[in-house]
């Protein structure tokens, strides 16, 4: 039996806070396989949006959606508005976390 995505998001919400990063759902999805975009909040004041794919072995791929630098909090919350309105099973988090990149294996 698949772990639902609402498992997972749970389950990393709870680690970044037990790292003492500050991790929020700022959007419920479908609750067994919701596709999901993580919005990491840095400390200089700009943001990178995370995108979950699947690789050719089916194996988890997270890759920068916003490119390979970050971007002002303006332009990540443009993105993730343009692909809410065409994906209403989406899961969006926010992480405030100081680290350059965020780990995203857990999820």
């Amino acid at each position: 039996m698949a772990v639902t995505t609402s498992f997972r998001v749970s389950a990393f919400i709870r680690l970044c806070n037990m790292s003492g990063e500050a991790a929020y759902v700022l959007k419920r999805g479908d609750e067994t396989a919701g596709a999901v975009l993580v919005k990491h909040m840095r400390s200089d004041g700009t943001a990178a949006v995370y995108a979950r794919r699947y690789g050719m072995d089916g194996g988890i791929v997270w890759e920068r959606a916003t490119g390979d630098m970050p971007v002002p909090v303006a332009q990540a919350d443009d993105y993730i508005g343009r692909r809410v309105k065409s994906d209403s099973d989406l899961w969006v988090i926010e992480v405030d976390s100081k680290a350059e990149t965020l780990t995203l294996t857990e999820l």
